[in-house]
């Protein structure tokens, strides 16, 4: 078949509609490709503690199962390694708070237990 400026169609073998075989994905080039080295934060982000992570999985251990205990094991932990976050010695400072926190308010809960226990033991006497 010929066009009307006299030049022959060749059929497009690429398979991709547009004509060309080099043609681009749509959204411009580098569509789908990685991001050049140096991309994002230097150093990639700061990952939390141990001291942390465990301080706040035993202030929510502390306030479900065991009161006395692991309260005060969280609030220890959390007291270390927010020091450590402030020294800019790891992450997981709101980790570490979280811990703190939880840990103060399962050593209130524990006293607050001990003390209507003993309460409950004088009223019955």
């Amino acid at each position: 078949m010929t066009s009307t400026d006299g030049e022959d169609d060749m059929a497009d073998q690429s398979g991709i509609a547009g004509g060309a075989a080099g043609a681009q994905a749509p959204g411009g080039p580098g569509f789908g490709a990685q991001p050049p080295a140096g991309y994002g934060y230097p150093g990639g982000a700061v990952l939390p503690s141990g001291k942390a992570t465990a301080s706040m999985v035993l202030g929510i251990l502390g306030l479900v199962l065991i009161p006395i205990i692991l309260p005060i094991i969280a609030l220890v932990l959390g007291v270390s390694a927010k020091r450590m976050a402030d020294r800019g010695e790891g992450g997981g400072r709101g980790q570490a708070v979280a811990g703190i926190v939880m840990g103060w308010v399962g050593i209130a809960f524990a006293l607050l237990g001990v003390t209507v226990a003993t309460i409950q033991g004088i009223s019955a006497m």
